[in-house]
């Protein structure tokens, strides 16, 4: 089991517990009812998250840091763990109190509808479906499965109104809303997030209720200094921004969008107006952030957020009153069942038709920083000119006209560079124990070779672990990559092998990248990665031929791509069939060569020399099998007497890899070494006469 909350006197002490037997206490979320909250003594391997594995990607560290992890715990089996006692403390009180709430829920409603509720309710996600989580990203919805803002605001509107219809004073009224607010932040984990929405209706409500709540600048600037204060770094955090971004949308252009128009109507009543408002101005705040996070554009999230944001205070005023009700009087939660289950109904079908919808995820190059300052100046240059002259603004179109090519501009900038590179990059993607290479040559043309994965032991054999890694891999890690450097379209796309560790992202790359054809060794293989695939390949209609030794092709007019094995017959007989049947490529741009073997081991190595070694001399060479004893002959790395290695391979692998043999024999030669593992993403560039590499972790370079 994997654990990610370890609570310790601070992370160097938990640190110094690596590899011992530790007395922790666990406050996992994700663990079923009768752990969480409890004590366990485990033997486990702490494992201190880490920056970022390439270049431009989000720290891991941070992200846990935000969720309130600082180490994670990784139990290889559950024997051994013993259960110790009961935990104490707030945050376990509150764990077995969710655990209560979650039970009751899953009793009483459809598996389904009880993972989404939770989600709503408290930010548990687990149990959601993969399916419907892409589906509610995909319509801009999915931050009403997160508590934060939204949560607390509606939690707090409806405790308000109960306690209108009581005779208490009004500063108890604010007292016990502020309060419910914090109490429902500890429910929902108090992780940063819920912690700046607790601020935020904290600043509110006292401004509120104290006749200073005209002043939505002030509030903001009170609940970011609550928030900043004990925790700088949220500053830095992508939901800070989001937060942030969205009330202060919501504060600046709801008047000016109120001025244009967008108010009361006979065609359209008052609430429904102030929600149409509210939507389209926050989705207009955020849009370039969530292109910045989340490379995502989704142009149906006003439409949906329209309805689900009401559904999602329905079914949390239900649902609160099931759970209520299943706690105290069982016999009266009946009808509140119906009620959530019908709301959750139509909230999931309401996500689900627009999800359908044609392009409604539009998959975005990340904006720089440069155009979100230009964007915000221009945001409230706008919002300031509607509100002083109304509809009046007519008149400026040639200075909004003039300002949105300068946005258009600013934005697309990264792409022309790109597109106007003189140079062949060849980035070693760090994907952990897999592989996943990208080669970006002149005028934006691009080939990926290998789409990262995982494989597992089962009974001896290697096996393709469960699809969702890959697809984790391919969504956090290779579609952002291809995103930041522009790259849209590829030309082709190589498999060397059909193993998880190299198939596993490809489903969701051919999925959601235009592919022009597919190479592939097209050797028998039952992986579902693999058969996944295919069957994309098959569904999208894209070329697939079969890679092997005499097939070439150009990217661009200056790179060319040869293939030199497998050949007819397929190696048989082999320590491993399938890895020495890889497809090996050989790259010439200019008068630097480029060797890329995928999991070619020495069988396949001795089947290359015996065409001569004239094809096999090369500059820079992808070590095969991740720098496995099994590949990197003597004999081999002679005919190749590359001047850089790079070697793929996972931090702390289980494989051992890279052999130190390997790396013995590849200096032995001249080689200078790199590795993703300490080295992370690793990217070189070349004109083709001078190479120069640029890894991840300067300090980390090996040779």
């Amino acid at each position: 089991m994997r654990i990610a909350h370890v609570v310790a006197p601070s992370t160097d002490a938990a640190a110094s517990l690596r590899n011992t037997d530790a007395l922790l206490q666990l406050l996992p979320e994700a663990l079923p009812p009768d752990v969480a909250g409890k004590l366990l003594r485990v033997r486990a391997r702490l494992i201190l998250p880490g920056g970022p594995r390439n270049d431009g990607e989000p720290s891991a560290r941070d992200v846990l840091t935000e969720q309130g992890v600082d180490v994670i715990l990784s139990v290889p089996s559950r024997r051994g763990a013993m259960l110790l006692a009961s935990a104490g403390g707030a945050a376990a009180w509150w764990a077995r109190w969710r655990a209560r709430y979650a039970g009751i829920l899953e009793r009483r409603l459809p598996a389904l509808e009880a993972s989404v509720l939770e989600g709503i309710l408290w930010g548990d996600r687990g149990d959601l479906p993969q399916a419907l989580r892409q589906e509610f990203s995909d319509t801009g919805t999915v931050h009403v499965l997160t508590t934060a803002g939204l949560h607390l605001g509606i939690m707090a509107a409806l405790i308000g109104w109960a306690l209108l219809h009581f005779p208490i004073p009004r500063l108890v009224r604010m007292a016990l809303v502020v309060a419910s607010g914090w109490a429902y932040a500890a429910l929902a984990g108090m992780h940063l997030p819920t912690q700046r929405a607790a601020a935020m209706l904290t600043a509110g409500t006292i401004a509120h209720e104290s006749g200073r709540g005209r002043s939505p600048s002030a509030i903001l600037s009170a609940a970011a200094f609550a928030v900043v204060l004990p925790h700088p770094l949220a500053l830095l955090s992508p939901s800070f921004s989001l937060s942030f971004a969205c009330v202060g949308g919501i504060a600046l252009l709801s008047p000016a969008l109120h001025k244009l128009g967008l108010h009361e109507r006979p065609a359209l009543p008052g609430l429904a107006a102030e929600l149409l408002r509210t939507s389209l101005a926050v989705q207009i705040a955020l849009w370039p952030l969530q292109a910045l996070y989340f490379n995502a554009f989704t142009p149906f999230a006003v439409l949906a957020n329209l309805l689900v944001v009401p559904l999602t205070g329905v079914v949390m005023a239900t649902g609160t009153a099931l759970v209520g009700l299943g706690l105290s009087i069982p016999s009266l939660a009946g009808p509140f069942v119906n009620l959530t289950w019908w709301g959750l109904r139509l909230l999931i079908g309401v996500v689900t038709r627009c999800a359908t919808l044609p392009v409604a995820h539009v998959d975005v190059p990340p904006p720089s920083h440069w155009f979100l300052v230009l964007y915000w100046i221009v945001l409230a240059a706008f919002a300031w000119a509607v509100v002083r002259d109304g509809p009046a603004i007519i008149r400026r179109l040639p200075a909004a006209a003039i300002a949105l090519a300068a946005l258009a501009v600013v934005y697309g900038a990264p792409g022309i560079a790109a597109a106007l590179d003189p140079r062949l990059h060849l980035d070693a993607i760090d994907v952990g124990q897999a592989d996943c290479l990208l080669l970006r040559a002149p005028g934006r043309h691009a080939l990926l070779v290998d789409g990262g994965g995982r494989l597992e032991r089962s009974g001896g054999a290697v096996v393709v672990v469960a699809q969702p890694i890959g697809d984790r891999i391919a969504v956090r890690t290779l579609m952002p990559f291809l995103l930041r450097h522009w790259i849209t379209h590829l030309d082709a796309v190589v498999l060397t092998h059909p193993h998880g560790d190299h198939a596993g992202g490809l489903p969701i790359i051919l999925e959601r990248e235009r592919v022009g054809t597919l190479y592939d060794s097209a050797q028998m293989y039952g992986g579902p990665a693999y058969r996944r695939a295919l069957a994309v390949v098959r569904e999208h209609h894209i070329p697939w031929l079969r890679a092997k030794r005499g097939v070439s092709f150009d990217l661009g007019s200056q790179t060319h791509v040869r293939v030199l094995a497998p050949e007819a017959p397929l190696l048989a007989g082999t320590a491993s069939d399938i890895n020495n049947n890889s497809v090996v490529l050989r790259v010439q741009f200019g008068g630097v060569a480029m060797l890329l073997t995928g999991d070619a081991q020495s069988e396949a190595e001795a089947r290359l020399l015996s065409h001569g070694g004239a094809d096999l001399r090369a500059d820079i060479l992808k070590v095969g099998h991740h720098g496995s004893a099994y590949s990197s002959t003597p004999a081999f790395l002679a005919a190749v007497r590359p001047k850089i290695a790079i070697v793929s391979c996972g931090l702390h692998n289980v494989f051992g890899h890279p052999s130190p043999q390997t790396l013995e024999a590849l200096r032995s030669v001249g080689a200078l070494v790199y590795r993703t593992d300490l080295d992370g993403g690793i990217s070189l560039q070349t004109d083709g006469s001078v190479m120069s590499v640029r890894p991840t972790f300067v300090s980390g370079k090996s040779n």
